[in-house]
């Protein structure tokens, strides 16, 4: 069984006035939602082999975030990551190929990108909507084990969790 985890990236900072959006960093609620995303990955025992993020400097701080965790430091959670220009601020169908593009022999891919190509692939996959706040996961078991070529046709796909940083105890 594979897994397919989407991650939106934590809480931005709009402070700056005239920033680039790409450029964009992390508040401090996403500087303390993105450990907290972390360790609830720890918690459910879920280990991304890959992780696909886009090029935005708050996806990066994010991914940077989850690299800081107990869990990484000790050696249980070694990813690939991998940083596509493609998934800034991409369409369902540019996750996709990414996911085909990079997927391999993954058991298990984290995407880390933006809404709203997240919320609307999230949505597909589940078969209802779903609202996709900042930091929130949702994870995904895939019956097929070719399902890489196509997730949204992969035969069984299963919404797994779903959690968001406000839902989660500490």
């Amino acid at each position: 069984m594979r897994r397919l985890l989407f991650m939106r990236h934590a809480k931005s900072d709009w402070t700056e006035p005239g920033q680039a959006d790409i450029d964009r960093g992390l508040n401090s609620r996403g500087l303390r939602d993105a450990p907290r995303m972390a360790r609830w990955i720890e918690s459910q025992g879920i280990v991304p082999q890959l992780i696909l993020a886009s090029t935005a400097t708050r996806v990066r701080q994010t991914v940077d975030l989850l690299y800081s965790s107990q869990f990484i430091a000790d050696g249980k959670w070694d990813p690939l990551l991998l940083f596509r220009a493609d998934l800034y601020l991409a369409a369902p169908e540019t996750i996709l190929r990414a996911i085909c593009a990079d997927g391999g022999d993954s058991d298990s891919i984290l995407i880390v990108a933006h809404n709203p190509g997240l919320e609307c692939l999230v949505s597909q996959l589940a078969g209802e909507s779903y609202p996709f706040p900042t930091a929130a996961i949702a994870v995904f078991q895939l019956a097929d084990n070719h399902c890489w070529r196509d997730p949204l046709h992969a035969g069984h796909v299963k919404l797994e969790h779903f959690a968001r940083p406000k839902a989660i105890d500490d």
